[in-house]
């Protein structure tokens, strides 16, 4: 999975039955969670902060209408200043409400530790398809750009495994998401790189299914993508869960249930994979820049603007760093190759930092690094001082 340590914008839990339990980095304080079911049985507005997450328990309504509820949440989400990550946590027997909008339903034995991990996963993605939409916007395309073969293709959905139930998941699936299926992890992943899969389910045996999913989450460019997990035995679930899976499906689920969890899963993995091929055409249209001397300077201050006022929504900042040769101790004479040097500075922080922060060469700036936090600066000053001080005297 596409782990991830630390929340990205830090803010109440709005939550019905399960509260997240908080990590240890200064996350905001229990006091300010909002308990969904009594503002729900008030008739109130959730207050107004923005929240790290919405959790429900579909079991914590009790004798609540789970329609009536979605009917008094969803416009209170809905007027929040950008998306957050919604999770619906269930079990195969709960009926969900068709016009449930989650990020993701998940079985509600899903470990404390996981589901705070997976709200810091989805946070960074919610974060990463508004950077692609941003830079869309203000880049524009590259006529005639392709796409990588794992993001080319119409819905589709992974099956791996050898348990005789492919056409229950078919049967379960949207109709319009095409169904493959593999024997094994090592042929998922040979599938998975030809083609564009936007969730997978693995339906094998205990030992077999952790040894797929490892094998999938160690492939780079399928970190992100939803994985599913048969399990027979309640017991096994945790360590599918910490081994990489997104949700796992215990024992029998209805089909409705079944089908919703399938549709928020491959939906979420839609929106990462459109996020991830716009990004790549995005740092292929900055690189061509370069050969016309740097991004226009107007194109810069547009990109700065909008970032910084759709960050502002989450309480965040953003962090310019100029990779200014001085910065590195690097003396910058007439004899010196300066366009060697900023093809250098701007190589190693396009591979240190994420895809989602932007690495371009700006005309009459030079090479710069737009971070979306203070730790990715200091992260990114340390790397390239440390290359700099082996490759260059």
């Amino acid at each position: 999975m596409d782990y991830e340590t630390s929340l990205s914008w830090r803010g109440p839990y709005w939550y019905a039955g399960r509260r997240p339990k908080r990590n240890s980095n200064g996350d905001a304080p229990e006091d300010l969670d909002v308990s969904l079911l009594r503002m729900f049985e008030r008739s109130t507005a959730p207050p107004t902060a923005l929240p790290a997450a919405v959790v429900i328990d579909m079991d914590a309504l009790g004798d609540h209408d789970p329609h009536d509820f979605l009917i008094w949440l969803l416009p209170h989400v809905k007027a929040l200043p950008c998306d957050v990550p919604i999770y619906v946590l269930t079990d195969g027997g709960s009926s969900l409400p068709q016009d449930i909008q989650a990020t993701a339903i998940i079985d509600r034995v899903v470990p404390d530790d996981v589901l705070l991990m997976l709200i810091c996963i989805h946070q960074r993605a919610l974060m990463r398809s508004e950077e692609a939409q941003l830079r869309r916007k203000i880049f524009g395309r590259i006529p005639g750009f392709g796409s990588a073969p794992h993001h080319t293709g119409g819905s589709s959905l992974m099956v791996v495994g050898l348990s005789g139930r492919f056409l229950e998941w078919q049967d379960a699936s949207d109709e319009k998401v095409e169904v493959v299926g593999a024997f094994d992890g090592k042929m998922a992943v040979e599938y998975m790189s030809m083609r564009a899969f936007d969730a997978v389910v693995i339906d094998a045996a205990f030992e077999d299914a952790i040894d797929y999913i490892r094998q999938i989450r160690r492939d780079a460019r399928f970190a992100g993508l939803p994985v599913l997990a048969v399990c027979e035995d309640e017991e096994d679930s945790a360590l599918l869960f910490r081994n990489g899976a997104s949700d796992v499906i215990i024992g029998q689920n209805c089909k409705e249930t079944l089908t919703q969890r399938m549709i928020t899963a491959l939906r979420f993995g839609k929106r990462r994979r459109l996020a991830d091929r716009i990004l790549a055409e995005s740092q292929m249209w900055l690189r061509q820049q370069i050969m016309d001397g740097g991004l226009g300077r107007e194109y810069y201050a547009n990109y700065l603007k909008t970032c910084s006022d759709a960050l502002a929504a989450r309480g965040l900042d953003l962090w310019e760093m100029r990779l200014e040769p001085a910065s590195f101790g690097i003396e910058v004479t007439p004899e010196t190759d300066i366009d060697e040097i900023y093809t250098t500075l701007l190589s190693i922080a396009d591979a240190t930092s994420r895809d989602e922060d932007l690495v371009c060469l700006v005309k009459d700036l030079g090479p710069v690094a737009v971070l979306k936090n203070q730790a990715g600066t200091i992260r990114l000053q340390k790397r390239i001082s440390s290359i700099l001080t082996h490759t260059v005297r």
